[in-house]
């Protein structure tokens, strides 16, 4: 129920806005809306968890941001963030939001993208793991 980005079968995972990492990187850039799909084994006492830093070059154009973590479309929490650096979110689950037979939709919205300015890509936050934790 644990995705950590440096697992071989993370991309299957993916739905959107999460890039494609270098065989063993620990982490990956995430644009706008990322989005896993996870299995929960049940829906009961199950926390959202996730490691992910706020870079501090991208910080200094940003500024504070706000990430909503969703679980299946519904809002968990809406988080401002006023500092880089390493982040852990954890928070329990309903249950009512989960399943046990198809996998749920796990998503993390950010306000505001850096732009790097070489090439005007746009970049959200840096995913380290994801998943449902007891």
């Amino acid at each position: 129920m644990f995705i950590e980005m440096s697992s071989p079968d993370a991309s299957w995972h993916i739905v959107k806005d999460v890039e494609p990492g270098a065989t063993g990187d620990q982490w990956r850039w995430t644009k706008q809306n990322p989005s896993l799909k996870i299995l929960a084994v049940t829906t009961q006492n199950l926390k959202l968890s996730v490691d992910f830093s706020l870079w501090d070059v991208a910080f200094r154009q940003t500024g504070p941001v706000e990430l909503t973590f969703l679980v299946n479309g519904k809002t968990l929490d809406k988080i401002r963030y006023t500092t880089p650096g390493q982040k852990h979110f954890e928070k329990p689950i309903p249950p009512e939001w989960l399943t046990t037979d198809v996998e749920s939709i796990v998503s993390i919205s950010i306000d505001k993208l850096y732009t790097a300015p070489e090439d005007g890509v746009k970049f959200g936050f840096i995913l380290s793991r994801i998943g449902f934790v007891r």
